[in-house]
């Protein structure tokens, strides 16, 4: 966790994301997936802090989700694939910037899934919003409303081709279920449900980066302070 270490003190430097990114992946000579699970899992601690904040742990009454960033994490955990509990809190599926989005059976599993959480909570409403070009989104909303009918659960999907702007435009009356970084900044209230399912479905698959480089940098602090104190003691000794 050292190349996450070194990433975050850049970060809190005050460094560009991309230029302290740079940085590391030549220092320690990182591969395409340890470079991607850096710059979409680890954050300035200010950042970090400010979307934590945001977080809503329990379904609240209404709740819009973008639809296939929460599925797309869904599906990861049904599949293996890796998935990282980042810096501010949000579990995200590094396969998803590498991988086309596609509706696929496994796809509509996730949202099966899904839905069979979300009615357990029973809340007064649910908005799915699905990106427009997607091959297929409107076969996936249809699929989704046919389901939360039968499910007894209130609400609806639609697509819409700019649906970040879409959820945003829904924020102020709809906690945002999210975990893209551009929709969580925006939003007064998020919840990463992508991410509370993903950790009922396969959670010992769930790397913790926030966590491990937490105590890294524990680690080195603690370093330090040893190599002062034996500074200092030698100090001492030269002056006696």
């Amino acid at each position: 966790m050292e190349a996450g270490a070194d990433f975050l003190y850049l970060l809190e430097r005050g460094y560009d994301r991309r230029v302290a990114l740079d940085l590391v992946t030549g220092r320690w000579s990182l591969s395409r997936l340890e470079r991607l699970a850096l710059y979409r899992c680890v954050f300035d601690s200010a950042t970090s802090a400010a979307r934590r904040r945001k977080l809503v742990r329990q379904i609240p009454e209404r709740l819009a989700i973008d639809g296939f960033n929460v599925l797309s994490t869904v599906q990861a955990a049904l599949i293996g694939d890796v998935l990282v509990k980042a810096t501010d809190g949000f579990v995200r599926d590094l396969s998803a910037t590498v991988r086309k989005v596609r509706v696929t059976p496994i796809l509509v599993s996730a949202l099966s899934l899904t839905l069979l959480y979300l009615a357990k909570a029973e809340p007064r409403e649910v908005l799915i919003v699905f990106d427009a070009q997607v091959s297929k989104s409107g076969e996936l909303a249809g699929a989704a409303r046919g389901l939360m009918a039968s499910l007894s659960l209130n609400g609806s999907a639609l697509t819409s081709r700019r649906a970040d702007a879409c959820l945003s435009s829904l924020s102020s009356s709809y906690v945002i279920a999210t975990s893209d970084s551009v929709v969580v900044d925006r939003a007064p209230k998020v919840m990463d449900l992508g991410g509370k399912i993903a950790a009922i479905v396969a959670g010992e698959k769930v790397i913790n980066l926030g966590a491990l480089i937490s105590a890294k940098v524990a680690e080195i602090a603690e370093a330090f302070a040893e190599r002062a104190s034996e500074a200092d003691e030698e100090d001492g000794d030269k002056g006696a």
